[in-house]
């Protein structure tokens, strides 16, 4: 067999092309938050097993992301959900180990929900942040209103972020909300 060059562009290409797939679905809205707070610079690649998305300053960020058109029947809308529970272990990357979340509670501050809309999802609309709609929610408020819960629906989440002076946002503006969840932590 003759050595072939290997073209990484390709693997991406053929890997994380398609957009509208779900997994890569959802590390697209995680990399579309991290691009919003500016919270991957200095960040080489996405870490698969860390027990929280984003590194914002000194807040963790766990961002979900969920749409109204699955791969599998991207014509007929589906009813999106994200996904909360409560990890019962988290990576610790100091020690490369698994250990038990004794506290029972999420490890980030603060979560950031992505509803992809357009039905079907098309790599040109997911890549679209317009397309998306977003709820920013402290992981207390997960905690105490949603306890062990391993769902939640978008309804849920308006709920959720009417009780904190928020409701369904625009990408344009995530890092407001973020900022002023953080800031009100602080006090």
């Amino acid at each position: 067999m003759e050595d072939c060059p290997l073209n990484i562009a390709s693997f991406q290409q053929w890997a994380t092309g398609n957009l509208a797939e779900n997994r890569n679905r959802g590390i697209f809205a995680e990399w579309l938050v991290g691009q919003k707070l500016q919270a991957l610079d200095g960040e080489e690649f996405r870490e698969e097993w860390k027990p929280w998305d984003l590194q914002y300053g000194k807040a963790r960020i766990e961002v979900k992301a969920s749409g109204k058109s699955q791969a599998w029947d991207p014509q007929r809308p589906s009813k999106p959900s994200f996904g909360i529970a409560v990890p019962k272990q988290i990576w610790c990357e100091e020690t490369k180990k698994w250990h038990q979340n004794d506290q029972g509670t999420r490890p980030a501050h603060v979560y950031v929900f992505c509803l992809h809309n357009p039905v079907p999802a098309t790599n040109d609309n997911v890549a679209d942040p317009t397309t998306w709609d977003f709820w920013v929610i402290p992981a207390q408020v997960l905690d105490d209103e949603l306890g062990e819960q391993q769902s939640v629906r978008p309804t849920t989440l308006d709920g959720l972020a009417k009780r904190i002076g928020s409701g369904r946002l625009g990408w344009g503006d995530i890092k407001e909300a973020v900022d002023r969840l953080i800031d009100s932590r602080r006090r």
